[in-house]
Parts: structure tokens; sequence; C-alpha cells
């Protein structure tokens, strides 16, 4: 679902336009990826936990292949309620699931390994906390927003509540959606961001798809933004 205020910002709609053209050509090992975090969440929901992954890079576009990272960002209540930012140094859990998904994950789920990277971790307990206080300097709203506008949610219903209370203050959908907005071009004018586009088209072009030049011109333009 995401933040529909931040998902109809100009540059992040053509982001998504973008991306969903080269989902339209998802591989079978991007598929695959989905279904191993899928399980992972359902595991975790059997003991009576909760977490959730936004699937950013290669996976997001559907474009990953055998070798590929899996770039994820990690939603969690850290130890005991507490608020803060959600690190290995302050909180245990994010060091179980992290081994959690080495060895459950990428080991039993999957037929081929592959790394999996942890991008960021979001504390679910600093998210209900900074939304409760309608906190308009909170980063982790910022990244929520950010993450939730562009990504691929596993367990989408854990974060459903959170972009519910989040839309429905528009005030605060407000005084935070600049912030966003920079972040988002930071990104785009980031090296690798452009490199990354480059290699999902020749992924493509080697699976024998010609990119259209019509879409090659969007891709040329959005880069250039």
């Amino acid at each position: 679902m995401g933040i529909p205020r931040f998902r109809n910002h100009p540059i992040i709609k053509e982001f998504n336009g973008l991306k969903r053209f080269f989902r339209s050509h998802e591989t079978s090992v991007s598929r695959q990826r989905i279904r191993d975090f899928k399980k992972f969440t359902d595991m975790i929901g059997s003991t009576g936990d909760e977490v959730a992954f936004d699937l950013m890079g290669s996976v997001n576009f559907g474009q990953a292949k055998e070798h590929s990272d899996t770039d994820i960002v990690i939603y969690m209540k850290c130890d005991r309620g507490r608020i803060g930012d959600c690190d290995p140094e302050n909180c245990s859990r994010l060091n179980l699931y992290k081994n959690l998904l080495i060895n459950t994950l990428v080991y039993e789920y999957s037929s081929q390994t592959y790394p999996v990277q942890v991008v960021d971790c979001i504390n679910l307990n600093q998210l209900d906390y900074d939304l409760k206080i309608r906190n308009t300097n909170s980063m982790t709203l910022v990244r929520f927003g950010f993450y939730r506008s562009i990504c691929r949610g596993i367990n989408r219903k854990l974060l459903r509540e959170y972009e519910n209370r989040l839309s429905a203050d528009d005030d605060l959908c407000k005084s935070i959606e600049q912030s966003l907005a920079d972040c988002f071009f930071g990104l785009i004018h980031s090296s690798q961001h452009s490199f990354s586009f480059q290699k999902y088209i020749e992924r493509l072009q080697d699976d024998g798809f010609k990119v259209p030049d019509s879409m090659a011109n969007k891709i040329k333009s959005y880069l250039n933004t």
C-alpha cells in the first residue's frame, strides 16, 4: 500500500513506473527469493513474534540473478519495548534475526545460497512513539515513508497499521515530505543508482530482450532529474 501522499510525489511516481517496467520481466530468482522471505516471516509468526521486510535493489526491480545480493530493511520491535535506533549494540533480537536469516532462510529455504545485506532496521516501538507524539523531526518516520514508497514489502500486514496512521495525519506527512524528497533526490544522483539501472538493462539484453528506445529515454531523463 505505502503512503499515498508520498507515492504521488512526481519523482517517486516516475521511479515506480520504471520499476514496474522491469518487474514485468521478472526473473525466477526474484520470485524465489520473495518466497524465501515469506517463509521466514511465517516461521517467525509461528513463534508468536512478528517481523517484516522491505526488499531493495535487484529483487525490488525483479531483476535478481543467482549471484545477486539481496538488500533488505528489517522491521521489528526491539527488546522490552525499547525505543531508539535498532542496532546490534542495543537490540539482541536484531542479531537473532540476522543469524536466523543466514542459517535458516538462506541455507535451508534456498537451493542456492546468496548474500543478504541488512541496509537498515526500523524499530517499530520508535515508529509507534513518533506517530503518537506527532514528531515532525523524526528520521524514523522519514525512513519509513521512503522505504514504503519505493520498496517491495514482505508481511505488509504488519506495516499497514503504521502506514494508515501516518497517512491519516496530513500535517505530519506534510512536515516530513521535503526530507523524504531530499533523500530520494540524493539516491537518484548517486553513481550506484545509475549503475543499477544500467545493470538491469544489461540483464534484460542478456536474456534476449531489447529495452525500447522510449523506455531507455525515460530512464535517462529520470537519472538526469
